[in-house]
Order: C-alpha cells, then structure tokens, then sequence
C-alpha cells in the first residue's frame, strides 16, 4: 500500500527534524522525532525521500548533473570505508 501524500511529507519533515536535532546536539528531542515513525518502513521511505530531495538541491546548486553529486559522494563513502578499515 503507498502511503498517502501527506504522510509521506510528514515523514520527510520528521526525518529533517531527527537530521537538526542531531546537529545541534539535541541527542533526546531526535530519538523522540524517530519514535513518531509508525514503522520501520515508514522511517526508511521518509529517509529516502529527503535524501533524492537533498541531492536534487545539492545538484541544482552546484551547477552539475545529479549523477555527478552521486558519484561524488559514492566516492566519499568508499574513502570513509577505507579510512575506518585502516584505522
């Protein structure tokens, strides 16, 4: 079943909230933010969503293609893979 429109945005709103909450410190105010998730599913498919949305963005301001901005950070990631194996 897809989930309606507006939950899917509320969701998306969540998961922004849990991304600031993080970011500022606020370790309490981001676990409760994922506990209004109704499921894992839910969490995974918000979580998704605000991530093609970010790299959208991040493309469109950076002047280049959003297969560029993925391969960048897919780039990124193996190099912090490799980091934390070495270290």
């Amino acid at each position: 079943m897809t989930p309606h429109p507006a939950d899917l945005l509320a969701g998306m709103q969540h998961a922004v909230g849990i991304i600031a909450a993080r970011h500022r410190g606020d370790l309490d105010g981001a676990h409760a933010l994922a506990e209004a998730f109704t499921d894992d599913a839910h969490r995974a498919h918000a979580f998704l969503l605000l991530t093609e949305l970010a790299l959208t963005i991040a493309a469109d301001n950076s002047g280049t293609d959003l297969q560029t901005v993925v391969r960048d950070i897919t780039l990124r990631i193996a190099a912090l893979a490799t980091a934390h194996q070495a270290g």
